[in-house]
């Protein structure tokens, strides 16, 4: 509860939590969760509970002894866009009556409403009510009053998210590995870390009986531990160089790094800034690729380290894993580099269509499914297993399709993957890049104009669901009670990243309201109250599961945290079981709670996505 005067209790429960340390994370597969039968689900709500200044209640509760949780936005919002909060409590309570106020002047309220009565939310088991403020367009500091009850201050700005988006995009940056990293924005410090990497070793034999020491430094770090892996690296390259080449005008002028942070690239200059830190990943995906196209899944050492710094991790590493699932992954997002930076360095352009075709023509000599698993592959490091790779595939040939424009690539999409350009959308993860390969089936301009259609109606038809479901839910959450798993949060602002894609394809305010929804959910206006992004907000994250923050003593701003997650991956989790806890507050700010306080970089890409549409 926030109460007035409050706020000093408020900071004291922030800075209150556990440091316990684990050896290291599992990063398991989203898609494989485990059932825990503790965890219950109240009755959902049938409509959407929300009210405006211009609705009247005929018994309208001034002041309460309710404890009442005020959640909202705790960046802010911007003038013209949406603006809802939500009023929670453990118990049903009436119609409230509910103002919003100068911040630094109390007595200077800027707009009434009144709250609708409670409904109970299925995911949280929380009694919410809505109340949509969205009249209110004059920017400044606020904070909201509700039957005694004060809200944490927000604010309303035309840039209230330019602060936000910077770190977001510096957190590419800091996640580098080989680099020395002196960031002046912060004060981080670090020296270079894996140069061990330069003579990493293939940790299994080769076709001919070999190990061979291999040159795989560079990229960037995954998560909060050290490993590096192919497809999370492609899905999270993909979707920043997707934000670019759909809203390249965001993009111009807008100053991410410092010109010594771009000296890995001579035409950097003349580029924006985005794709300087995008090659520093393609550069080390390039050099994963074996001569005959295949491409390794991951680079590690052989077990967590414990929570140092990237340089005092000195151990052996390795190479591990093969796929063709990931190579299709490499293929896609080279092929889609190669037409991206094309304009500002044909030569690299040529080199990344280059190593594009040559993963594909390995493809198409390894036509099933492989993915390569050897004992003690897994000890320090994440698996990102999947045992299919048609939905890869088909982006692959999609990309390669836009890019080249050779028609030979349609013909392949149409002989072995229609179902795939016409099947309902799914939001964009490392296992599952069926939105990818759809969406550059309908921009293609070879694309024949049947194929255009499909495509365009499947991503239509799946915001529309969206849609429907943050209407129904008790914090405008667009994910269902069963999806508060691993990467919750990612989820939502994937799903909010499809509904931005489909307002491209057919404008809808819906589309758009709806991804500011997924916003507004992780940075404060959800079941927990607190904004999942490290250093943004009031009340955040300070221990997340992330080596360099822990290590340093620095917490990295800018870093989207996994989320509520029900099904209790971490050992920290499993100790809560016991607790019965809704799936939206399967979640706690704990050092060694791997499985719902981590970060990693394709959980920061829907959320750098999203932002980039936020003006």
């Amino acid at each position: 509860m926030v109460k007035k005067r409050g706020f000093a209790m408020l900071i004291l429960s922030i800075l209150m939590g556990t440091t316990a340390m684990l050896s290291g994370c599992t990063r398991s597969s989203e898609s494989k969760p485990k059932a825990v039968s503790s965890v219950t689900t109240p009755a959902i709500i049938s409509s959407s509970p929300t009210t405006s200044a211009s609705e009247t209640a005929s018994s309208i509760v001034i002041d309460s002894e309710l404890e009442l949780r005020i959640h909202l936005n705790q960046v802010g919002y911007l003038p013209d866009g949406p603006k809802v909060f939500v009023i929670a409590a453990d118990e049903p309570f009436p119609e409230l009556k509910v103002s919003v106020a100068d911040r630094h002047d109390n007595e200077k309220v800027v707009w009434k409403g009144v709250s609708p009565a409670a409904r109970q939310d299925a995911a949280s088991g929380d009694w919410v009510s809505q109340v949509d403020f969205g009249k209110l367009t004059t920017e400044g500091w606020y904070h909201i009053n509700v039957a005694g009850n004060e809200s944490l201050r927000f604010f309303i700005n035309k840039e209230v998210y330019k602060e936000l988006f910077i770190n977001v995009a510096r957190s590419y940056k800091l996640q580098r590995s080989g680099e020395a990293i002196d960031d002046p924005l912060i004060g981080l410090k670090l020296q270079p870390g894996h140069l061990q990497d330069k003579e990493a070793t293939l940790f299994f034999k080769d076709e001919k009986g070999q190990q061979p020491t291999l040159d795989v430094h560079g990229g960037w770090y995954d998560a909060g531990d050290y490993g590096k892996y192919i497809p999370v690296a492609a899905v999270t390259v993909a979707q920043l160089m997707l934000a670019y080449e759909v809203r390249p005008a965001f993009f111009e002028g807008r100053r991410l790094l410092h010109d010594r942070e771009k000296t890995h690239w001579k035409p950097a200059k003349a580029a924006p800034d985005v794709l300087s830190e995008v090659k520093f990943e393609l550069d080390w995906m390039l050099r994963m690729q074996r001569e005959d196209g295949a491409v390794y899944h991951k680079v590690s050492g052989g077990s967590f380290p414990g929570f140092i710094l990237p340089a005092e991790d000195v151990q052996d590493r390795s190479i591990y894993g093969l796929s063709t699932y990931g190579t299709a992954m490499f293929t896609a997002a080279t092929a889609m580099a190669a037409r991206i930076y094309e304009p500002f360095d044909p030569v690299y352009a040529k080199k990344l269509l280059t190593s594009s075709k040559k993963a594909a023509k390995w493809l198409d000599a390894n036509p099933d499914a492989f993915f390569r698993v050897d004992e003690g592959q897994n000890s320090g490091s994440g698996p990102y297993e999947k045992s299919s790779d048609r939905e890869e595939r088909f982006w692959a040939q999609a990309e390669l399709l836009k890019t080249t424009g050779d028609r030979r690539y349609d013909a392949t999409i149409q002989r072995e993957f229609a179902d795939l350009q016409s099947n309902e959308s799914t939001f964009i993860s490392w296992a599952n890049a069926q939105l990818l390969g759809q969406w550059a089936v309908v921009t293609s301009s070879l694309t024949p104009s049947a194929g255009k259609e499909v495509a365009t109606q499947a991503i239509i038809k799946a915001a529309d669901g969206l849609v429907d479901r943050v209407g129904m839910d008790g914090y405008r959450s667009s994910l269902l009670s069963k999806e508060y798993s691993w990467a919750s949060n990612k989820n939502a602002l994937a799903q909010g990243e499809l509904m931005l894609l489909a307002n491209e394809l057919q404008s809808n305010r819906s589309y758009v309201d709806g991804a500011a929804d997924q916003l507004h959910y992780v940075l404060g206006r959800n079941a927990m109250g607190t904004s999942y992004v490290t250093g943004v907000g009031t009340k955040y994250p300070l221990h997340p599961h992330h080596r360099i923050s822990a290590a340093s003593g620095i917490l990295v701003p800018g870093l989207l945290v996994g989320g509520p997650n029900q099904d209790l991956n971490d050992p920290v989790l499993e100790k809560m079981a016991n607790q019965g806890l809704p799936p939206a507050k399967s979640f706690v700010d704990d050092l060694s709670s791997y499985a719902s306080n981590e970060y990693a970089i394709d959980y920061n890409a829907p959320l750098f996505f999203t932002l980039a549409f936020m003006e």
